[in-house]
């Protein structure tokens, strides 16, 4: 008897969780592939996990209809908590809030206002991505890794003689945090990420540029920030830390990248499920930082950096 209660209180949680409703994350296939399958695989775990609750890709082929794209929520779930689409099926998102108004639809909108789009309510929420935040904390992890590259410059100089690092600084040169910037800089986003980057090295200067005829000399660049303009620096393989913006599969980026700033629909739904569920039909949800371990040296630094992720400005 004894082993039937215990039993059956170790099997409650799990009966639960597979009772309650899941929430849907609307997926198109191009999509999976450049993201990565394994790494879509360990976000829908996690995300099961700390939503307690099944999530689950509702996966659509690139352009696809809306009314088809409701026709495979239909497929996935009767009644799902929610569904989460991402900017690109707005329309669908839409059409879908339309249909089922009882049932909670999200859209993560990203940096761009969705005009189709109608204002939200209590069952339709959409959330923007927080770049002021990602911005300071982006600043926060340059001059982290800035300052890392100055130890290697911190020689005898017997040592460096033996050993010419062309592309270090010297140990006490001022250092260029470069942020190639697009149209999303939102207004103090500059003074944000300078910010950022003065907390950590205080003796240094951010520059922001949008061509790549602007970028100073690979010597006196201490880390450079990419955004989606400026992704052909990617191919240069200049041994410089590098800070992504973008939710490309990490196994497709240049060693050289060591924090990747995501804002996919994927990297935010549990904040974004959160929030819908408490109601809180409208926002900004600041970028998941990926931070690769196996591209650090020293637990000292990534210790930094983890705890760099969660500051606010």
């Amino acid at each position: 008897m004894i082993a039937g209660v215990v039993g059956a209180a170790l099997m409650a949680p799990l009966v639960v969780f597979y009772a309650r409703s899941p929430a849907l994350v609307v997926t198109e296939v191009p999509f999976v592939t450049l993201y990565g399958e394994e790494r879509l695989k360990k976000d829908r775990a996690s995300a099961s996990r700390a939503l307690f609750r099944r999530v689950k890709p509702v996966l659509v082929a690139d352009g696809v209809s809306p009314d088809m794209v409701i026709l495979a929520i239909h497929e996935a779930s009767r009644r799902p908590r929610c569904v989460l689409f991402g900017r690109s099926q707005a329309q669908a998102a839409r059409l879908f809030h339309e249909q089922f108004p009882q049932i909670l639809t999200i859209v993560l909108s990203g940096l761009i206002k969705i005009p189709e789009l109608p204002p939200p309510d209590d069952f339709l929420c959409i959330y923007g991505t927080d770049r002021a935040v990602d911005l300071y904390r982006t600043g926060l992890f340059a001059g982290i890794l800035g300052s890392e590259r100055r130890k290697p410059a911190q020689k005898t100089e017997k040592e460096a003689e033996k050993q010419p690092d062309a592309a270090t600084p010297p140990a006490n040169a001022a250092q260029t945090y470069v942020f190639w910037q697009d149209r999303f800089m939102p207004e103090g986003g500059r003074e944000l990420f300078s910010q950022g980057v003065k907390e950590k090295d205080p003796e240094s200067n951010a520059i922001f540029i949008n061509l790549a005829t602007q970028l100073p000399d690979t010597k006196v660049i201490a880390c450079i920030t990419l955004t989606g303009v400026g992704a052909e620096y990617l191919e240069r393989n200049a041994a410089v830390p590098q800070i992504l913006f973008g939710w490309l599969d990490p196994a497709m980026l240049p060693r050289e990248v060591v924090v990747q700033l995501d804002d996919s629909h994927w990297a935010l739904a549990v904040p974004a499920v959160r929030m819908a569920i408490k109601k809180q039909t409208e926002g900004k949800i600041p970028s998941k930082p990926l931070i690769f371990s196996l591209k650090i040296a020293d637990n000292n630094i990534f210790r930094m950096l983890e705890k760099s992720a969660k500051k606010m400005p």
